[in-house]
């Protein structure tokens, strides 16, 4: 390592797992020449705030002991001027780092600095350990610790295993680190080498946790970038911070387009029900047209919040787009207002309400009406399939559209001449359909006709 740069080697016990919610009560701060300890400092700290007894039981410090102890903006000075220009140093680095830079900030103190993992580089310089914990590599290696989860007992102990480390880094794993310092913004359990082989294309990656559980599907025009924005920013919120925790590898599928990616996301997402993922679960629709018969067996419609035990003829979503859609129906069909019955938030749910029957047409007539009603709900459905760019020069995406619900989705070698959408649609591209997905590609084919292929009915796949 070149003689000038020098280490801080921090621990720090805190309240509580997340920087967002929780405090700092003990900081210890090692500065390192690369040879040795030139400076020390160590301080307990009052959080201000309650310490869980389960803390207090790992920790060994309680509220009276903290009593007396300055709060962090007493020493945040000294804290500042000690870690500034140094290469900040931790066991599983990004929590004391985080922790830091919240404190410091909230102090007043704008604070960035090159990160080295004594876990990452363990990985790396000793592979093969089942656990890189700082109790469990101490004890393979004969490094006591003096006061387990105390500040300075663990920092004393990481500048030893530091020391160890630098001894053995006949791969220059140090220098490998500060020049490329994205690793040290990755979570600690995800590798370098994992996240070099993302492309820079457009598609969807995919977090996994370290059951291989997946955890989070995302969708991006530049997935490597895309990924590394999870990992950047200030956000110390516990969501977050569980979220960076749980993710140890990642897949990816490139998409060829972005449209071809979001379909492919929530494809997965409706699959896995990522615990992680939560922003589609409002895109399903509320509103829907439905038909019943009454009494007197006269067929009826009516708007109403989406019930899965009734036929839905059109999904919708919101009430005025609904309320709009029967509108026009009665005006079309002149279809008697006693039997159609509108949405209001007033009643939320459907009643039956009396209808003078003397007032409309005979049962026969009307149902001749009707039926002439689901015919044209029948007709108009969409049916398309939509081609565009693919993965491959070679190679071209596609979206079949079969009577207004999303049906398949994939990737073919470009047929020029094709007459039948069984020579192009393949049965494990069949997908689970929602909403919000049919929504967003009725979109697209508005915006870009020319890629589509309207479909006579009879050539539609059964």
């Amino acid at each position: 390592m070149n003689k000038q740069k020098h280490f801080a080697i921090v621990d720090i016990e805190t309240t509580g797992s997340h920087a967002g919610g929780s405090r700092i009560t003990e900081i210890a701060i090692l500065i390192h020449n690369g040879k040795k300890v030139i400076e020390r400092y160590q301080s307990l700290v009052n959080p201000q705030c309650i310490i869980p007894l389960a803390i207090q039981t790992l920790t060994g410090i309680t509220p009276d002991m903290l009593e007396d102890a300055p709060i962090f903006d007493d020493i945040a000075e000294d804290v500042y001027h000690l870690l500034q220009g140094k290469i900040f140093v931790a066991h599983n680095v990004n929590f004391d780092y985080t922790f830091l830079v919240k404190e410091l900030k909230q102090a007043g103190y704008e604070w960035q600095a090159s990160k080295l993992c004594t876990v990452r580089l363990s990985r790396k310089i000793f592979p093969g350990h089942s656990s890189y914990s700082l109790g469990n590599i101490c004890q393979h290696f004969g490094i006591k610790i003096a006061g387990r989860h105390r500040a300075m007992g663990d920092a004393e102990a990481t500048v030893k295993l530091v020391e160890l480390l630098l001894a053995n880094d006949t791969g220059n794993y140090f220098e490998e680190g500060l020049r490329k310092n994205i690793e040290h913004r990755l979570p600690t359990h995800l590798s370098v080498e994992q996240f070099n082989k993302l492309p820079e294309t457009v598609g969807i990656y995919i977090f996994r946790d370290k059951k291989g559980k997946i955890i989070y599907v995302g969708k991006a025009i530049n997935i490597k970038k895309r990924v590394l924005s999870h990992f950047s920013g200030s956000n110390t919120g516990l969501r977050r911070q569980q979220f960076i925790n749980d993710i140890c590898s990642i897949d990816f599928e490139e998409a060829g387009t972005e449209l071809m990616a979001l379909l492919m996301e929530c494809q997965l997402i409706k699959k896995h029900w990522p615990i992680h993922n939560r922003a589609l679960k409002r895109y399903e629709p509320k509103y829907t047209l439905i038909r019943y018969q009454d009494i007197r067996g006269y067929d009826r419609l009516a708007v109403s919040k989406i019930n899965p035990q009734m036929e839905n003829l059109r999904c919708f979503e919101t009430a005025g787009e609904a309320n709009l859609f029967l509108s026009k129906l009665m005006d079309t069909f002149a279809l008697a207002p006693a039997l159609c019955t509108f949405f209001s938030p007033a009643t939320q749910t459907r009643e039956d309400r009396k209808v003078d029957y003397t007032q409309i047409p005979p049962l026969d007539e009307y149902s001749l009406k009707m039926n002439a009603v689901f015919d044209y709900l029948q007709n108009t459905k969409h049916s398309f399939i939509l081609f565009d760019n693919g993965r491959t020069e070679e190679e071209k995406s596609y979206i079949y559209y079969k009577e207004d619900r999303l049906y398949a989705f994939g990737f073919i070698e470009f047929m020029d001449n094709w007459s039948n959408v069984e020579d192009i649609v393949s049965y494990r591209d069949k997908c689970i359909s929602n909403f919000y997905m049919q929504h967003i590609v009725l979109q697209y084919a508005e915006r870009y006709p020319e890629k589509v292929n309207i479909l006579p009915r009879l050539t539609e796949v059964s």
